[in-house]
This record gives C-alpha cells, structure tokens and sequence, in this order.
C-alpha cells in the first residue's frame, strides 16, 4: 500500500478526500492535516509518498510546500483555483484535480501517481535478507532490529502500526498487514483475520472460529478469512 495524507485547510474537503481514498485499496491514509506545516512535518516523519495537496491555505500555500518537501514525494493537487495549474505543474505535480472534484477524476489522477511510485516505497520500513528473519527500521536513524520468524507468534495491526508478538517482547514497525504479507514466507505465516497474521508452526488447535498458539493466546479466524485458512490446512489433517 502507499502511504498518502491530505493537506487542506477546510474540512468538508478533507472528508471528501478521505471518503475517496478509502474506496482505493492501494492507498494507505496516514493522516489529514488543517495545518500545512504539521503536514510537511508528518511527511517526513512518517514516509509518506504521496499527498493530496491544496493550494490555497491560509498558513502557507500548496506551491510553497511542494518547494519544500523531498522531490521524492508526489504531489497531486486539489484547489478551487484553475489558474494555478501551470505552476504546479512546473513544480512536476503528478496531477491538478479542480474542486469539486469527482470519484472519477480522483481515481485518474491516483492511477497516475501509483505508475510513477516505485513498488517497494510503501515498506521500506521492512527490510528482509532470506526467509528467516526480517529487519525492521526503528525511529532512530542507522538503526535496525533483527526478528527471527521462528520466534514469531502472530503479528498484530494497531492502527498505522504493526506488532510482531513474540514469546516475552512485542516489537513495533510502522507499517501495515497488507504490505507485510507481500514479503513474508507464505508456508510459515498466514493472515487469519484482518488485524492478525499467525504463525502456522505455533498453532496447537483450531476450535470454535479460533486459533489457539503455544504461547496461550487464541487468535480469531475471519469470516473472509476463513476458508483459504482451512484450504490451506487440509493437507495436514488425518
């Protein structure tokens, strides 16, 4: 998924967008912002790649922003103001959606910033060698933590987070389930539910629409979930 945040000083244009964004499975909101310089604060913070900017705010303007921010982050803009187009397309905006902005005009312009994302920007907070373990980026510059999957009980989402839950320590990395499950050996690991991925060598039981791990935690199995789980299992039943 891709990282994105809305940037507008005017909230009935901040819901439309994040009404918008949630019906696009590629894109991951971060956050919405009121204020321009909280927002350019998050967007390096948080790695964020893509933002849906507007222009004219009362802090500082869209243009002014994107003077600003890494060159790595696309922008695609949102105003009111159709005579602001050509600057921000000189300043290499993916995209100027004019308010009010349509599903359909929403949807282009997104499409036209994930052909120009490279795949692996939205985890590179994970980092994985082989299929034993993984390296995750923590908060500090230059430092990264490395998680053996066999000391892996379940992984776990909690919000724009995810934590890797292991026999006495619960580890945290800024990501999300859905880009984890895309770098994770599939024979160790599977996603049960929609906040849990278990590892399959720690299931003792499966009773009532739950797993239950060696380390005592029961994990429930989703109903959209629940038959590729099984489908997955038959192989191993007597």
């Amino acid at each position: 998924m891709i990282k994105c945040i809305v940037i507008d000083d005017e909230q009935p244009a901040i819901d439309i967008m994040k009404h918008y964004i949630s019906k696009i499975p590629e894109l991951d909101l971060i956050g919405t912002y009121n204020n321009p310089l909280i927002g350019m604060q998050e967007i390096k913070k948080k790695n964020v790649v893509l933002v849906f900017l507007d222009i004219q705010m009362e802090e500082m303007t869209g243009l002014e922003v994107m003077n600003i921010i890494s060159e790595n982050v696309k922008v695609i803009l949102c105003t009111a103001y159709p005579q602001f187009a050509l600057n921000g397309y000189d300043l290499d905006a993916i995209d100027y959606l004019l308010k009010p902005i349509s599903f359909d005009r929403f949807s282009k312009a997104v499409k036209k910033a994930l052909s120009t994302i490279p795949v692996n920007s939205s985890v590179n907070n994970l980092v994985t060698l082989d299929e034993n373990h993984i390296f995750i980026k923590t908060e500090q510059k230059g430092k990264l933590i490395k998680i053996y999957f066999k000391d892996v009980y379940y992984i776990e989402a909690m919000g724009n987070y995810i934590a890797f839950h292991q026999s006495k320590n619960k580890i945290m990395a800024y990501s999300t389930l859905k880009d984890l499950v895309d770098i994770l050996p599939t024979h160790t690991f599977m996603r049960v539910h929609k906040s849990y991925i278990v590892a399959l060598p720690k299931i003792t039981m499966i009773e009532n629409g739950f797993v239950a791990l060696s380390n005592g935690h029961r994990i429930s199995i989703g109903a959209n979930y629940k038959e590729v789980f099984m489908a997955k299992l038959k192989f191993k039943m007597l």
